[in-house]
């Protein structure tokens, strides 16, 4: 009897359901009652582990009962998470991991573990903490440790720890982990761990065992690539419906005196030459990227308008505009305000969307004090959309007041400054002792406000060559400012994302055609889109190298980047993968042109912004490059989800030759998922080499490590929903694969803006779950439904 419940896959399904519930339950109660409270009642307990021995029990004796060869890439793997499993027990139960903290000349050999303090057989002397910040910046750069170790015999030696460089000793490993605030004294994580090894050994099997199931000729994958390769090139074409994009024009409705409406006129007309030569004047940006002012202009402006331009005019003209002559600007609609719940509040017309800076003003008092107070004080769980858009309106006064002092505009460098800052034009005026500099910013400023655009032009050079003589250990070289210029100007992935939307769409329509009427694709329209595809694809990978010359890290540091990646990895699934199944590659370019199309969106500005630095290290770019390639791929699955649910319901007696479409599109789906949970495994687990070698511990029970975790066995249980014969339907996989999406978008936002953790390169506060979701639900739900009543289909393997 207990041999026949361990021995089941039912079993292994309910164990599996209660390890992904709890720990997702977890993340919550850590977000209400923090991380010790969580690890205690949930991921630590007795009664977790108890989970993960069962289901490590159930493993063994199905590949047993299974009869596998031990030798063969899906066994390795799968007894790979029963090593890592009992190394994660060694770790926790006798491993050491703890503080130290050092003050500068002072020694110590006291680990902090807990309320306990543990001696080392040896101590650290710190010489000097150093602390390095971005170019005229706050921002930290790097930190160092500069540390001598004494053994007992009077023996010693020096080293350096910084983050991602650790100290090992001894079977002790100590990692640069933070610093006292007057940067005198050190706090080094310490960490002993006798299971690392064992785990490191499960981690190397796991990879080599997903690795080798890409190419094991008698692997589930090479056994559905060998059906998909049989299929006609017709069986496979996605049908959804094309949406426009159509763009708004805002009619600017400002009252604008005569004389406002010539200046305007005036200085959209004449004023490109200059703003062209003015945009190219190197900034120092609020983390110490050193950029094009153009760059800088136009993120500002977006931020102001949610476009990149207004009125004809470009970034550069708006920027020059503004802090040329602000008592014009501060009376242009050129603010925009989402609620008419707030513009009704100001005294203006519901419909006007974009207001001008004095009409937040009365008398010289700021109208909204009273309510910006209310709503900083809400729990930000708790703010609607007007005590959002009343909080971004504030912030954006606050951008628009800045660029009319050009306060923002830190383009002048002080010179012999160790600290290589860059100070604004208020600033340079009152505190850089340059008569030439201040004379001919003066002259520049007053050319300009008497609107003699071309006589200003030489001045823009003189602040040039300035930069170039007091700026030239930071400033970069031309090539790169030409290169970044030249991808501002290109809107290259606005671009990319409409032709993959045009051409995902047009798949999709020509595919529903196809599929109905039973009809087969001319081969030319299919050559001519698989080229279209590639050209695109390979115009994709140019954007991000390009991002990556510019940056000079890997783009894949922040939100806007990663999504951009994200689509990469789609097309790419596509190209390499779905050739021959239009369904796949029109699916995949679905995929790309959304997730590009999300991040372009005012809410995600793509800024290019310097490293933090944890995020300075190599396994940023492998472990961030190979789990996010795993969402593009969950995401083409849930798109061919939903299409099958769709052509479950267009089926009938007289269509039967849907069903073998529904089939194909099942097996296709299959290989995305396969892939993704591979990437999405091996991406997971390199995270925990790079934590372990960063900072000493290679799993934390973060929420977005835990909503990762989550999403793996929620995966894992949809490939696997193929062995249960009596439940398993090309119905329920393809729901299954669709609603799983969840716990990737879940993964990806939702713990950004709901949970709290260290993940918090793209965090925002938490907000009222959106509208969209809702929107979602309802749509799978009702065709879910609707596909249910067609959903007995004969299984073939």
């Amino acid at each position: 009897m207990i041999n026949k419940i361990f021995s089941s896959y039912r079993t292994m399904y309910i164990l599996l359901f209660i390890l992904a519930a709890a720990a997702a339950i977890g993340t919550f109660l850590e977000n209400d009652y923090g991380n010790n409270f969580a690890r205690e009642y949930v991921y630590t307990s007795l009664w977790y582990q108890i989970i993960f021995l069962l289901s490590a029990i159930n493993m063994v004796i199905i590949l047993v009962k299974a009869k596998v060869k031990l030798l063969r890439p899906g066994p390795i793997f799968h007894f790979a998470i029963i090593i890592i499993l009992i190394g994660a027990f060694v770790t926790h139960n006798f491993g050491i991991d703890g503080l130290m903290h050092i003050r500068q000349g002072e020694q110590s050999n006291s680990v902090i573990v807990g309320n306990q303090h543990i001696e080392t057989p040896f101590s650290i002397k710190l010489n000097k903490f150093e602390l390095k910040r971005y170019p005229g910046s706050e921002a930290p750069s790097e930190f160092s440790s500069d540390v001598i170790v004494f053994e007992k015999n009077g023996d010693s030696f020096r080293t350096n720890i910084y983050m991602n460089n650790t100290l090992t000793y001894k079977g002790y490993k100590f990692f640069q982990s933070s610093y006292d605030t007057d940067e005198k004294g050190t706090i080094l994580s310490v960490n002993k761990d006798p299971g690392v090894e064992l785990t490191y050994i499960g981690y190397a099997l796991l990879f080599l065992g997903l690795l080798l199931t890409v190419f094991d000729k008698k692997s589930r994958l090479r056994f559905l690539i060998r059906k998909i390769k049989k299929m006609p090139i017709a069986t496979v074409l996605l049908p959804l419906m094309i949406m426009g994009a159509a763009q708004e024009n805002y009619a600017q409705k400002a009252d604008y005196s005569e004389y406002i409406e010539a200046y305007i006129i005036d200085h959209r007309d004449n004023s490109k030459e200059l703003a062209a030569d003015f945009g190219r004047l190197i900034v120092q940006g609020p983390t110490g990227r050193m950029k094009p002012l153009d760059t800088q202009n136009k993120e500002v402006l977006n931020k102001l308008t949610g476009k990149s331009t207004w009125n004809g005019m470009n970034a550069n003209q708006v920027i020059l505009g503004m802090f040329s002559r602000p008592n014009i600007w501060k009376n242009v609609n050129i603010i925009k305000v989402k609620t008419p719940r707030l513009r009704k509040l100001l005294g203006v017309p519901s419909t006007q969307k974009y207001l001008s800076f004095a009409d937040f003003f009365e008398d010289g008092k700021y109208r909204l004090t009273k309510e910006t107070n209310a709503a900083n004080q809400l729990n930000p769980s708790r703010r609607g959309t007007y005590e959002r858009d009343l909080l971004q309106v504030d912030e954006l006064l606050n951008v628009a007041f800045m660029s009319y002092r050009g306060m923002l505009l830190k383009i002048f460098p002080k010179p012999n400054d160790a600290k290589e800052t860059w100070v604004d034009m208020p600033t340079m005026f009152m505190k850089l002792d340059n008569e030439s500099l201040t004379r001919d910013t003066e002259t520049l400023l007053d050319l300009i406000y008497s609107r003699k655009y071309t006589e200003a032009i030489p001045f823009i050079k003189i602040i040039q060559d300035y930069q170039n003589k007091e700026g030239k250990n930071v400033i970069p070289t031309q090539k790169k400012v030409e290169v970044e210029l030249w991808y501002n100007g290109s809107a290259l992935f606005v671009k990319l994302f409409i032709a993959y939307l045009l051409l995902g769409f047009f798949l999709l329509i020509y595919s529903l055609i196809s599929m109905f009427y039973n009809r087969l694709v001319n081969t030319k329209v299919t050559f001519g889109i698989n080229l279209i595809v590639l050209i695109l694809f390979l115009v994709h990978a140019f954007g991000i190298g390009i991002r990556w010359y510019i940056g000079g890290y890997a783009p894949i540091s922040n939100t806007y980047e990663t999504m951009v990646y994200i689509a990469f990895s789609s097309v790419l699934a596509g190209v390499v993968f779905f050739r021959r199944s239009a369904i796949a590659l029109g699916a995949s370019l679905i995929m790309a042109g959304t997730f590009i199309f999300a991040a372009w969106l005012g809410e995600i500005n793509p800024q290019i912004t310097s490293l933090v630095p944890v995020l300075k290290s190599y396994w940023l770019s492998i472990h961030v490059s190979v789990i996010t390639a795993s969402y593009g791929f969950f995401g083409v699955s849930a798109i061919l989800g939903f299409i099958t649910l769709i052509i479950f319901i267009l089926r009938s007696k007289k269509r039967t030759h849907l069903d073998s479409h529904i089939k194909n599109i099942t097996y296709i789906n299959e290989i995305t998922l396969i892939i993704g949970i591979i990437l999405l495994t091996i991406g997971n687990f390199l995270g925990a080499i790079w934590a372990n070698e960063s900072w000493g511990r290679y799993w934390g029970w973060d929420p977005k490590e835990t909503w990762t975790y989550i999403a793996i066995i929620v995966y894992t249980l949809v490939i696997h929903l193929r062995l249960f014969k009596g439940i398993f339907s090309y119905y329920l996989f393809a729901l299954f694969s669709l609603i799983s999406y969840y716990t990737i978008l879940m993964t990806y936002f939702g713990v950004n803006f709901y949970l709290s953790g260290m993940h918090s390169y793209a965090t925002g506060d938490p907000v009222p779950i959106p509208n969209w979701v809702y929107h979602s639900i309802a749509i799978i739900t009702t065709i879910s439904i609707l596909a249910y009543q067609n959903r007995k289909l004969k299984i073939e393997d």
